[in-house]
């Protein structure tokens, strides 16, 4: 990683970060959980991991979309306040949070559908 993306990354701070990586845990650890079922061809017997995979994940799917949202909103009235580098750190913030937003949904709309 370069100098400039490092910096890049870190200058979006811990709690975005954070919430950055709780969103993308919450897609990759289903996703994971069903490669594993699929690969050992039977059910994985009910344990920890089983439990966060199928009955955490979902639920905190809304919640973590919710809070990426209102990120996005606040984002957004802060590119109008704003002019030059900063005008432009909050539009790239934006246009993380919109890419998350469209993978999250195109991850979980399915799962809410068959329900």
């Amino acid at each position: 990683m370069t100098t400039r993306s490092g910096h890049r990354l870190a200058s979006l701070g811990f709690l975005r970060l954070g919430l950055y990586g709780l969103a993308l845990l919450d897609i990759l650890i289903p996703a994971c959980y069903w490669l594993v079922e699929t690969l050992a061809g039977s059910a994985i017997d009910e344990s920890l991991v089983s439990i966060i995979a199928t009955l955490v994940t979902p639920v905190m799917a809304p919640i973590l979309l919710v809070v990426i949202l209102f990120d996005y909103v606040m984002s957004r009235i802060r590119v109008a306040d704003e002019q030059g580098d900063l005008r432009a750190y909050y539009l790239l913030i934006c246009r993380i949070e919109l890419l998350l937003i469209g993978v999250m949904l195109a991850y979980w709309i399915p799962y809410f559908v068959m329900l």
